[in-house]
Formats: C-alpha cells, structure tokens, sequence
C-alpha cells in the first residue's frame, strides 16, 4: 500500500475481471431470455387477436343478420337477390309455410316476431352451409348498420349457447358453467388451504410425520392433472354417486389447486416476522388471537397471491374436465351443484376440432374471453389484497 491508496495484484485484477465478465454474461443471457418470452408470448397472443377479430371483422357483412337487415330495409334488394338465388327466398316461404301449418294444427297462430325469427334461422341454416354464401350479394351496408350487427354479434358470444350453425354459436352455457365450477372450488379449496397451512407452520409439532406430510403436499403440486381427473372419477364421479355435475367438477379441482394454495400459504405465514408474534405474546395474547389477529392479515397478500395462481390453474385445466366428463355440448345452465355442466376450455377444445374454419376463429373468442375472465378474478384479488394491505394497523 502506498500513499493510502490500496493496490491490487496481478492475479486480484485478472479475478475481478473474470467476476465482472461473468456477471455481465449472466445479465445478458438473463436479458435474452426476458426478450425471447415476451417475444413469444406477443406472438401467440397477436395470433389469437388476429383471428377473433378477424372473424368477426370478417363477418359482419356476411352475416345472416345483415342479409335480413337489408332485405327488410331496402325494397329492391329482394328483387336482385331473388335473381342471383332465387331458391333462397323459396326455402324461406316453404319454412314459414309448414311452421304455420304446425301452429294451425295446435290452435295456434304465428305472430309476425316468430316469423321473423323462422326466416332468421332458416337463414342461419343457409350461411352455414357455406361461408361465402352472401358474398355474391351486391349488399351495400351503412356504417350504422355494421355496428348494429357487431353488436348483435358480441351480443351473441356471451348470451348465446353452442350451435351447429357458427353464425348464431355462442359460449353463454360454458360461461355460467365456468363461474359455477370456480364458484364451489372457491368455496372448497380455499378455506382448507389455509387453514391446513395454518395448522403445519403453527400449530403442527416439528415430527417426521409432519415433515413427511409437507413433503408429499410439494409433490402433490407436480402431479399431472390428468392424474386428479382420474381421481375425480372413480371418488366423486362413481363411489360418491354425484355423476358429472358441478359438484364432482368443482371437487376434483379442489384437489388441485389444495398443494398449490397450502405452499403458497405457509410461505406467506412464514414470512411474516417473528417479532410480531413475540410482541402479541408479550401483551398476553393467546395463540389463536396472535394468529387471526396479527399473523393471517399479514400473511393475505401472499396468500391472495397463491390463491389467483391456483385459480388461475383450474380455470385453464381441460383434462380433468374431460376425464370427470363435463359434455362438450350443453345447451343448458346449471341451475344447482348436481347439474350437468361444461367449461370454456372444454369447449373451446370441442369447437377447435372441427373442420370449419369458423368454429376455429370461435375458438380464439373464446380463448379471449378465457382470459378476460382470468383478468377480472386477478384484478378482484388485487384490489382485496390492496386493501387488506392499507387497512392493515400496527
């Protein structure tokens, strides 16, 4: 050392080059593999936006609706559509004929709205035998009239149920069964989760039953869900006798998310500093008053965080559902626990193997739907959490 300043050898200066390299190094590839996942993450949801918005920009002046739109509005379009296909308008006169004869039959006469409906359905019959079918009409839609039939159509996606007919198909039945399955796995694994985390990081002896207990809880978090489907189905499905209701759904979820919220849970506890519980116990609180009173609402941010995981997992999950046998075709909501249900996965999965590229483009509605579901229970569990966190007094 000279004139107080500290000099480095040789052989310290080639270390601390190679440490800084390194570390440069590290931050680089961490830097590209960031780069890489966004990347690829941008691509698959561009896809997915491509093609939702693709159908339905696509389709707005193909639409069965804007067709009746039209010929209701413009008089002289009937006359130049019955030229280029006359035996359209034949179809639909024949429909509206034999439902008349039908209704006479039972006494009963057709209002001009039912009619009307008749003609739209025959219409949507027609449009599904081919894509391109109204293309060949010289239709001339207004701006207005786009954005009244897109309405009707987002209107469609939420509020219709499954068809055969893409033009009219909607998601209303996988929807409502959704949020009933999430509703019971909710009301199922949550409470049990905590409480079973609660039980091991404060209250359970440090034991090798208890440790072993943890250790099959972190393996149960890897377990194949196809693995809990099969249990689903042989437990609740078949030995409980609940066949394939929301029930059964809603149980064999619960047994999939239960590892994911106990981990979470019992991190979230831990974390919490001993200090806390030291100073409760020093003004005479019991166990239970340190726990509810200062442990859990310290811990709920963590928690929350594990239980938007979990339930982000069993929105998504299809192979459960499959294995339990949630039908892919349901033209029905649930209306208690025992009913028959199905998913938006299950049928998203149903409409992306048929052939129609229609049904494909549905597919990626819904898949955005999935996920604008997925965005509210993350941003109600945000605001929980946030508020949890400023109510929060020491």
């Amino acid at each position: 050392m000279s004139s107080g300043k500290l000099t480095l050898g040789g052989a310290s200066r080639s270390n601390l080059k190679r440490r800084h390299f390194k570390e440069k190094l590290f931050s680089r590839l961490c830097g590209v593999a960031t780069f890489v996942g966004v990347i690829l993450l941008a691509a698959l949801l561009f896809d997915v936006v491509g093609d939702a918005t693709g159908w339905i920009s696509g389709r707005v002046d193909r639409d069965p609706r804007m067709f009746k739109l039209i010929w209701d509005t413009n008089p002289e379009f009937e006359a130049a559509a019955a030229e280029i296909d006359g035996k359209l308008f034949k179809k639909i006169a024949a429909k509206v004929k034999s439902k008349k004869r039908s209704a006479e039959r039972d006494d009963y006469v057709l209002t001009d709205e039912e009619i009307e409906v008749i003609k739209l359905d025959t219409l949507h019959s027609e449009y599904s035998k081919d894509e391109l079918y109204y293309q060949q009409f010289n239709m001339q839609p207004t701006s207005a009239q786009r954005m009244g039939v897109l309405g009707d159509m987002l209107r469609d996606l939420i509020f219709e149920f499954p068809s055969r007919h893409p033009s009219k198909a909607g998601y209303k039945s996988a929807v409502v069964g959704s949020l009933w399955l999430l509703g019971f796995t909710a009301l199922l694994a949550i409470p049990i989760g905590i409480a079973a985390a609660v039980y091991l990081e404060e209250y359970a002896a440090r034991n090798r039953l208890n440790r072993f207990i943890e250790l099959n809880i972190s393996n149960l978090a890897g377990v194949p869900s196809i693995v809990y489907g099969i249990l689903g189905l042989a437990v609740f499905v078949r030995t409980f006798g609940w066949g394939r209701s929301v029930l059964a759904g809603a149980a064999t979820m619960s047994l999939l998310i239960l590892p994911v919220i106990i981990i979470a849970a019992r991190e979230a506890i831990k974390a919490v500093p001993s200090s806390i519980r030291q100073g409760a116990y020093a003004l005479g609180a019991t166990r239970w008053q340190v726990i509810s009173h200062h442990v859990l609402p310290s811990a709920i941010p963590g928690i929350l965080t594990g239980v938007i995981l979990a339930m982000s997992r069993a929105i998504g999950e299809t192979a459960p559902m499959i294995m339990i046998g949630a039908l892919s075709y349901v033209a029905f909501v649930p209306q208690g626990p025992m009913d028959d249900f199905t998913v938006l996965p299950i049928q998203i999965f149903n409409w992306v193997s048929f052939p129609s590229q229609e049904f494909h483009m549905l597919a990626a509605c819904g898949i955005l739907l999935l996920l604008g579901v997925l965005l509210t229970m993350n941003a109600v569990a945000i605001i929980i959490r946030f508020r949890a966190q400023r109510n929060l007094k020491w």
